[in-house]
């Protein structure tokens, strides 16, 4: 068991960890429920009288919408959903949307972010945070992360403000909140919107309040990897009835609502989309709301897990875990100037222990070709050359230095803390890291395949 299965040795764990996916019969129930009544999907894309009302409800009640076969905000389940959602963290409105990338879009609408516009971002996510921006022909503006808990650096906000930025867009990264004390005083200091992608964070709280709720809007993810999973789907969470009535509007073709008396802001971003969730992931979305809890604990108990037993391995930094975030990922920080070894041949050392790690995003955001080349909508760089916006924008390799060592040299994330893995199996991740870490000198001379790629 100490020869490195990559140099021909027996891995250490030779079955896979368990997917995010965890169901039982609640699923089936409300799965079920959907199915005898064969109700599919009951929105309806046309006013009543009382739509004006209806856009302003609140989730709780909402709900219990009654008398009309569809509803402009949805059937049964949607509204069902929507409600346990806004109870649980604590706001006036949450909107189902049919992912996070769609809420996200529906977000920078309902406060008006378009043409000309600028919106301050941090330069590592998923792609989508920076396309939900370019979706309403805003230009993202990228700024770098702070090396500890990987989210925007407030510190790099202020310097990245000009006379055309109109939002904050704020990652709560791999689990891990932002510092929001200090976004929210910069954000009310210029006048600015607070958008919060808390996709890999339902859960995580920041000076007692959750993350997503803090800010102006906040937007969840529920696709399959994530702590709270529909297979695709997301929600808008907001305190601001003006912000739910345009999410709603802008979800179900908000243009069809409009009559000839809505002033010309009423009707801006009021472009025929549809971000609807269905009823059958709505369902799901109700079971599984009742596991977050659950979810979050065994993400979180098998993270300190790992952090206590990895702590000592030279080369080797564990994250620490502050109070109220619940992990989506492990992320630990790799120094190969201690070890004398390239990160990639640990990753593949790692892999062919039976260990799924990589080393985070394949890239950041602005080094995507869209953006090196500003091509978005057609051939003429737009957004970027639009004549509202005026200024001359540009994304260059080495704009945030600390993003981009952290992704190219110092990330090493492990997937699976996820329930319904176990300690027993972060045990395997333990024993397979010492065995790597204690076969450094083999590793280093050793000419090996380093393009292992990691397995689900």
């Amino acid at each position: 068991m100490n020869q490195l299965a990559l140099l021909g040795g027996e891995p250490t764990r030779k079955r896979p960890f368990h997917s995010s996916v965890v169901i039982d019969e609640k699923e089936w129930d409300y799965i079920r429920e959907v199915l005898e009544r064969q109700e599919f999907s009951r929105f309806m894309g046309s006013a009543t009288p009382d739509i004006e009302k209806i856009l302003v409800t609140p989730s709780s009640e909402a709900e219990d919408i009654s008398g009309q076969y569809f509803s402009f905000l949805g059937g049964r389940m949607v509204r069902k959903f929507e409600a346990a959602f806004a109870k649980k963290f604590n706001v006036l409105y949450a909107i189902t949307v049919n992912s996070a990338t769609s809420g996200l879009s529906a977000a920078m609408g309902a406060v008006g972010i378009g043409p000309g516009d600028e919106v301050i971002t941090t330069c590592m996510s998923f792609n989508a945070t920076a396309m939900s921006i370019v979706s309403v022909n805003a230009i993202p503006v990228f700024t770098d992360v702070e090396d500890k808990e990987f989210c925007i650096d407030p510190l790099k906000i202020e310097a990245a403000i000009t006379p055309k930025t109109k939002a904050i867009l704020v990652v709560h990264l791999l689990g891990n909140a932002a510092d929001m004390d200090a976004i929210m005083k910069i954000a009310k200091n210029h006048k600015l919107f607070v958008i919060e992608d808390s996709a890999q964070a339902p859960g995580t709280k920041f000076n007692d309040r959750y993350v997503g709720t803090i800010g102006d809007i906040g937007v969840f993810s529920f696709q399959e990897t994530k702590n709270l999973m529909t297979g695709e789907g997301g929600m808008v969470v907001t305190n601001n009835p003006a912000y739910a009535k345009r999410v709603r509007l802008i979800r179900n073709h908000g243009e069809l609502i409009a009559d000839y008396s809505w002033s010309e802001q009423e009707l801006v971003n009021l472009v025929g989309l549809n971000y609807r969730m269905t009823e059958l992931t709505a369902a799901l979305g109700i079971a599984q709301l009742e596991k977050l809890d659950e979810n979050n604990r065994i993400r979180t108990e098998n993270a300190m897990f790992l952090c206590e037993i990895l702590k000592d391995i030279p080369g080797l930094c564990v994250p620490k875990i502050k109070d109220g975030t619940v992990p989506h990922v492990f992320p630990m920080l790799y120094d190969s100037l201690l070890t004398g070894v390239e990160r990639q041949k640990i990753l593949a050392a790692l892999r062919a222990e039976g260990i799924p790690v990589g080393s985070g995003y394949l890239h950041l955001m602005y080094e995507n070709p869209i953006f090196l080349k500003k091509i978005a909508y057609g051939k003429n760089n737009c957004p970027w050359s639009c004549h509202m916006y005026g200024i001359e924008r540009n994304y260059r390799l080495g704009d945030c230095p600390v993003g981009e060592e952290l992704l190219k040299k110092r990330f090493i994330w492990f997937y699976h803390i996820n329930r319904p893995n176990t300690i027993d199996d972060m045990r395997d991740v333990a024993e397979a890291f010492k065995k790597v870490f204690s076969n450094l000198d083999l590793l280093k001379d050793a000419d090996v395949d380093v393009s292992i790629p990691y397995k689900w």
